[in-house]
């Protein structure tokens, strides 16, 4: 299989300063069980000599990486544009289907790759993402980089991160929330040095390795002896609760999970404390995206209060509005209670207050005879 040029061809839409990869014509990209070593290995070292061709063109060794869904479209959008601010080191986007994300920056490369997944497992219900983030493992089919760092999609930098690609090994920041027997670390963002054998030796254990917390669960498992980097290179949107750290200058990436700024419902009714973290997030957006924003959560509470309508109906909504009628009815009835109440108290209180002042005056004039 070549590399460079004949493996990396920029599609025709998008601009000069991207680039949209593409595997080799027999993958046909449909999706791959993970405990099919043979068909894991086959993607992996395909997606490994068409971003080592790209790589090399652009000069470069080192390399960001994250991956993309319609649903992180827009985190993608302020993750690449917050890092391009702060790191010219090229980016690769792993996306899956027909995604093409519409995001303007130098040296950024799209490579459409298919979706890994665990064939027979079902996730929760309110733990369906955790299906996608199996996908992140394909980043460790790289082996030809110097270094690599991953970064999750709704993830947003708000300094220098260079110091990622520094020492050796995997790295990642402990997560404070994690209910596992040993210290972890959260899989939203970490580094590791390739290397054929750590690709060939994670491909090979992942029959064996739980995907019940999706990623996260197998890179902690395959990676016990990972050096933790300092918090502020992954600071959890969850942690805001718990540290005052919120303006803290050693914070360098805000995680938002698990609620999303671009999200309108929230995860818990403490969200609403977190608003700050969410506007640095909503600073980074375009005019542009801006306006859609506001046209997702506007189509949103359309979709909900449809939803809510056909749901009721107008017998449920008539009876429910008797019941807030008659609700009314008792609230009303209880402040007048509590007014009556508070009226008759008023008046014993003048009550004793002028019996009080007479047995004083009283007292005084006995006092002066």
């Amino acid at each position: 299989m070549s590399t460079g040029a004949a493996t990396c061809s920029a599609g025709a839409t998008l601009p000069p300063q991207r680039r949209a990869l593409r595997l080799p014509d027999r993958f046909d990209l449909a999706p791959v069980d993970d405990r099919n070593f043979s068909a894991c290995e086959r993607v992996g070292q395909a997606i490994d000599a068409v971003v080592a061709g790209w790589l090399a063109s652009r000069g470069y060794d080192r390399l960001f990486v994250t991956l993309a869904t319609p649903d992180f479209a827009m985190g993608l959008s302020a993750l690449v544009r917050s890092l391009r601010t702060v790191s010219d080191v090229p980016i690769l986007v792993l996306t899956q289907g027909d995604f093409v994300p519409d995001v303007e920056a130098d040296d950024v490369a799209f490579l459409e790759v298919p979706p890994l997944v665990r064939l027979g497992h079902a996730f929760p219900a309110d733990a369906q993402h955790l299906a996608v983030t199996l996908s992140k493992l394909w980043v460790f089919s790289l082996t030809r980089p110097a270094r690599v760092a991953f970064i999750d999609a709704d993830c947003l930098v708000l300094q220098p991160i260079d110091d990622l690609f520094d020492g050796e090994g995997f790295a990642a920041v402990p997560d404070l929330f994690i209910n596992y027997k040993t210290p972890a670390f959260n899989a939203g963002v970490f580094a590791f040095t390739p290397s054929a054998e750590i690709s060939r030796g994670l491909f090979q254990r992942l029959p064996e390795l739980s995907v019940g917390d999706g990623d996260q669960g197998i890179l902690n498992a395959f990676f016990p002896n990972w050096r933790q980097l300092p918090q502020g290179l992954n600071f959890l949107r969850a942690h805001a609760l718990v540290r005052a750290q919120a303006q803290d200058q050693a914070i360098r990436i805000v995680h938002y999970t698990p609620s999303k700024p671009w999200v309108p419902a929230p995860v818990s009714p403490r969200d609403p404390v977190l608003a700050p973290l969410d506007d640095l997030w909503t600073e980074r957006l375009t005019p542009v995206e801006h306006v859609a924003l506001v046209r997702d959560w506007r189509a949103r509470l359309a979709t909900a209060e449809a939803n809510i309508a056909s749901w009721m109906g107008p017998d449920t909504a008539r009876f429910l509005q008797d019941d807030m009628d008659f609700a009314d009815g008792r609230k009303r009835r209880r402040r007048e209670r509590r007014l009556k109440y508070g009226l008759v108290a008023l008046v014993v209180l003048q009550a004793v207050q002028a019996s009080f002042i007479a047995w004083m005056l009283l007292h005084q004039t006995n006092a002066l005879k």
